[in-house]
C-alpha cells in the first residue's frame, strides 16, 4: 500500500525588503477560534460576537503571509453576511485594544461646536479629495474642525498625503489639535500613528470596505468633538451610525452617496442618491434616502470628479481650488460639503447659506492664507 502524506500548501511574498519568503502551511494549524467561526460561517450558521472577538484576536498567532489570508476571509465573510452592528463592534473593539491607547480626550462644550470629520475610503472609483478641502473651507468660513485620515490605500491620494503637501502638521495629542482650532479653526490627526500594532497587521491590506470601515477612523482619534461627521463608502449607514454611538458619540451623521454607476462615495456627491443616519443625544434614528439634485452655477448636474492621473496631479489640483481656480465640478462638491460642515457647526443657518458661504471663500482665492496665518513649531505636536 502506498505512503500517504498530508500536501501542505506553499506561500510565497515578498517582505518590506523585496525579499522572497516561502512558507508551508497546514490548514489544521490554524487556532480553532479562526476554524470554528470561518466554518460556521462558511454554512450559514450564527456566530457570537464574542466568538467573533475570539477569532480575531487569535489572528496574530498565524504565520505571514498566512495572516494576510486569514485576516481577508474573516472580514470579508463578515461583510459579506451582514454587516451587523454587534460583529462590527465585537472586531472593532478587540482591534483598537490591540494598541491599548488611552481614553479620547472630548474637545468643544463650550458653544462653539467642534467637529470630528472622518470617512471610510475605500470608494472603488478614483477621484479628486473632497472631504479635506472641505474641512479647510468651512475652517476658513468660522467652523471647528478636526479633520481624521491616513494615507491612501486605495486611492491616488490620502487625506493624510494631502496634509502632507499642502505643508500642515499634524497632532496626537488633545493640546495640539486644541491649539490649531484656536488658531485657524482646522486641526488634522492621522490614524496610522495611533494604532501601530492594528496598522501592521490591517494597513494598506483592503481595498473595499470590510467591517472596520465603519468607524475606525474616528474611534482611532486621540480627540473628539461635538459632532461627528462620518462618511461610509457603503449603503449601510445605519450600522456605521450605530456602532459609533455604542462607542460613546452621541451625535453622528453617518453619510453615504450612491452613483448612478453604483458606485458609493463616503461624502456628500452632486448626482445619485443620499442615505444618512442620525444620532441625536445617544439615539440612533431611521436611515433619511433622498435623490441628490445640487447644480453648478452654469445649471449642468455634475456626474463625479475626473481621476487624476496620480498623487502629484490630485494635490495641483486641490492647490489651485483653494487658490480660487480649479474645477468647477472640483469646487461645486467641496461646497455642498462645506456648506454641511458649517450648518452643524452652527455658522450657516441652512445649507443654501453655508454653499454661498463656501463658493465665496474658495473663489476668493484665500483659504489657504487664512488656515496658515500661524507659526509652525518644529517636532511633534
Amino acid at each position: 500500500m502506498p505512503e500517504v502524506r498530508q500536501i501542505s500548501p506553499t506561500l510565497s511574498y515578498k517582505d518590506a525588503a523585496g525579499e522572497h519568503v516561502s512558507s508551508s502551511f497546514n490548514p489544521e494549524d490554524l487556532p480553532a477560534p479562526i476554524r470554528m467561526v470561518l466554518g460556521r460561517i462558511s454554512v450559514g450558521d450564527d456566530v457570537l460576537p464574542a466568538q467573533l472577538s475570539d477569532a480575531f484576536q487569535a489572528i496574530s498567532e498565524v504565520p505571514a503571509p498566512t495572516r494576510d489570508v486569514v485576516l481577508g476571509s474573516l472580514l470579508t465573510a463578515v461583510i459579506t453576511r451582514g454587516p451587523a452592528a454587534d460583529e462590527v463592534e465585537a472586531l472593532l473593539r478587540s482591534a483598537l485594544a490591540m494598541d491599548d491607547d488611552p481614553a479620547p480626550t472630548m474637545l468643544g462644550g463650550d458653544g462653539r461646536r467642534v467637529l470630528l470629520l472622518a470617512g471610510s475610503g475605500k470608494k472603488g472609483v478614483r477621484t479628486l479629495n473632497v472631504s479635506t478641502p472641505a474641512a479647510l473651507v468651512a475652517a476658513a468660513v468660522g467652523a471647528r474642525v478636526i479633520k481624521v485620515g491616513s494615507a491612501a490605500t486605495s486611492s491616488t491620494l490620502g487625506s493624510r498625503d494631502l496634509v502632507r503637501a499642502l505643508g500642515f502638521r499634524e497632532h496626537r495629542t488633545a493640546t495640539g489639535v486644541r491649539a490649531d482650532l484656536d488658531a485657524c479653526g482646522f486641526a488634522f490627526v492621522a490614524i496610522e500613528p495611533e494604532i501601530p500594532a492594528l496598522d501592521s497587521l490591517y494597513g494598506g491590506r483592503f481595498h473595499a470596505p470590510n467591517p472596520f470601515s465603519f468607524g475606525l477612523a474616528p474611534l482611532a482619534s486621540p480627540v473628539r468633538g461635538d459632532v461627528t461627521i462620518f462618511g461610509l463608502a457603503h449603503p449601510r449607514v445605519d450600522v456605521a451610525a450605530e456602532v459609533l454611538s455604542r462607542f460613546g458619540m452621541g451625535d453622528v451623521d453617518a453619510l453615504s452617496t450612491r452613483l448612478p454607476s453604483g458606485h458609493y462615495l463616503d461624502e456628500i456627491g452632486m448626482v445619485g442618491e443620499l442615505r444618512c443616519c442620525r444620532v441625536r443625544d445617544g439615539v440612533v434614528g431611521p436611515v433619511a434616502v433622498s435623490a441628490i439634485e445640487h447644480e453648478t452655477a452654469t445649471g449642468a448636474a455634475v456626474a463625479g470628479l475626473p481621476a487624476p492621473l496620480g498623487s502629484a496631479e490630485a494635490v495641483d489640483r486641490t492647490a489651485d481650488l483653494l487658490a480660487g481656480s480649479g474645477l468647477d465640478s472640483h469646487r461645486a462638491v467641496v461646497a455642498v460639503n462645506s456648506a454641511f460642515l458649517l450648518v452643524r457647526s452652527g455658522v450657516a443657518s441652512s445649507l443654501v447659506e453655508g454653499r454661498e458661504l463656501a463658493e465665496d471663500a474658495l473663489r476668493s482665492g484665500t483659504v489657504l492664507a487664512k488656515i496658515t496665518a500661524f507659526p509652525v513649531p518644529s517636532g511633534k505636536a
